[in-house]
């Protein structure tokens, strides 16, 4: 089945999302301003640590508090050991640490002292002892992975990316060599430091973007915006040629996500419903102890609709990045062979997701529980806020959603300087952010006007 890419500026910088056979599978959106969390390295400061929850509080720095488990605390030096956090760590110390996941909702965000600096064709582990190929490799080609990455790198630490098969060996020690030269300014930066806080160095979105696509396997990449398009041919050109993906440029001034229906189908992504192709649908909730799915069957054969709902599920747990204890009501199989091939089309529904996912029996009651390990920010985060009336989560747009909405406005109307009036919560919203594209523009704020909207006018 064919991937592709499609590539459109944002307000917060380039977005990404992959389709297969015109299907939305995952989107990659940009940092905030103010910056996340995920994949990020900080100087942090050991609050306290609970003996009893074998884990540690921190301080990132900025008001910004994360959790450390023990399984996720490798220190330098230590190797593989089963001692408790408590003996390993104490109150005050400085550590180097790298988001796991953003806060969600009661959750601090949770971070690792095993820490993974991303390169094209390789990520660098310090801490760790051995080189591997990556776990999205799968069958003859991981294994020849693996053999390369210890051959190339003996002493542990790196992980060869599935593409990284049809790059040189040069190309590739050259890259770990940088990757190496990164993380020496990191310990240099760490060591320099007194207080908690931020030490990597800012990474061009365009580069996150390329090895998203390129891990993704897209085939093509769908791009509308002029600069954007020839900058990705500029970084294409650098690949091997067989690594490369072709470029289909939409005519100047049009909406690429638009165009290719993923506008439509994040919208979609952030309701709680999801019909099934062959009737039914499933409905989505997170909530503060779990996400609950279930699956309304309309009457159609139990296990026709439980096999095609597994299908949807796996895309939806990725495309919606939601993770924690996910608790699927099915439509109960009475037969023991029908429940294992429930099951095993769970798996592979889950099989190609980045995130660790693990599949439990089917109850007695019809229940099937999905452990996913969360990472990053989940898709509502991002585009849903709680409802200002009621506090119900993911009721109503962000400020980011409305903010993304006012720069296609922009980028839709004729150059030249406009007028926005914004509610006062937005207004407050876009002038903290100071982004770089509304210079020319007039901002003010409009007490007539809701908290988040806004309106676009010619200014003359």
């Amino acid at each position: 089945m064919t991937r592709r890419a499609v590539i459109e500026p944002g307000a917060f910088g380039p977005r990404a999302a992959i389709l297969e056979e015109g299907r939305l599978l995952v989107c990659l959106e940009p940092p905030l301003p103010e910056g996340g969390i995920s994949d990020r390295v900080f100087l942090a400061r050991v609050v306290r640590v609970e003996p009893r929850m074998n884990a540690a509080f921190l301080d990132l720095g900025h008001g910004r508090e994360a959790f450390l488990t023990a399984k996720d605390a490798r220190l330098p030096g230590e190797g593989a050991t089963a001692l408790p956090l408590a003996r390993r760590m104490r109150e005050g110390e400085m550590v180097v640490v790298q988001g796991l996941r953003e806060p969600d909702w009661d959750k601090r965000a949770r971070v690792t002292t095993d820490l993974r600096l991303f390169g094209l064709f390789l990520v660098y582990r310090p801490h760790a002892p051995q080189s591997e190929a990556s776990g999205r490799a799968r069958g003859r080609l991981r294994e020849e992975l693996a053999e390369r990455a210890r051959r190339l790198f003996p002493e542990g630490g790196f992980v060869l990316r599935r593409f990284a098969a049809g790059v040189d060996d040069a190309q590739l020690l050259a890259e770990a060599e940088e990757l190496r030269r990164r993380h020496q300014r990191l310990v240099a930066l760490a060591r320099s430091k007194r207080a908690p806080g931020p030490l990597d160095e800012a990474d061009d979105p365009l580069d996150g973007v390329l090895r998203f696509v390129l891990e993704e396997g897209a085939e093509q990449l769908v791009v509308a915006d002029a600069a954007l398009a020839s900058a990705l041919r500029g970084r294409l050109a650098r690949l091997p040629p067989a690594l490369q993906p072709t470029i289909e440029k939409l005519p100047d001034g049009r909406d690429a996500f638009a165009e290719t229906g993923v506008h439509t189908q994040i919208e979609e992504a952030l309701s709680p419903l999801v019909p099934l192709p062959g009737g039914g649908r499933l409905v989505i909730e997170p909530t503060l102890a779990c996400v609950a799915i279930d699956v309304d069957g309309a009457g159609r054969p139990a296990l026709e609709l439980d096999l095609e709902a597994a299908e949807e599920i796996g895309r939806q747990l990725r495309l919606r990045n939601l993770g924690g204890s996910i608790v699927v009501d099915f439509i109960d199989l009475t037969r023991p062979a029908d429940r294992r091939r429930l099951e095993e089309a769970l798996k592979r529904a889950l099989r190609d997701d980045p995130a660790q996912a693990q599949v439990h029996p089917m109850s007695a009651l019809g229940i099937v529980q999905i452990s996913r390990a969360r990472r990053g920010e989940p898709l509502a985060a991002r585009w849903r806020r709680p409802c200002h009336c009621c506090g119900a989560p993911g009721r109503e747009p962000s400020l980011e959603a409305r903010i993304e909405q006012l720069y296609r406005e922009l980028r839709q109307r004729r150059p030249g300087c406009h007028r926005v009036r914004a509610g006062g919560e937005l207004e407050q919203r876009l002038r903290a952010l100071r982004l770089a594209w509304l210079e020319g523009h007039v901002v003010m704020a409009d007490a007539t006007l809701a908290g988040d909207a806004f309106v676009v006018e010619e200014a003359g």
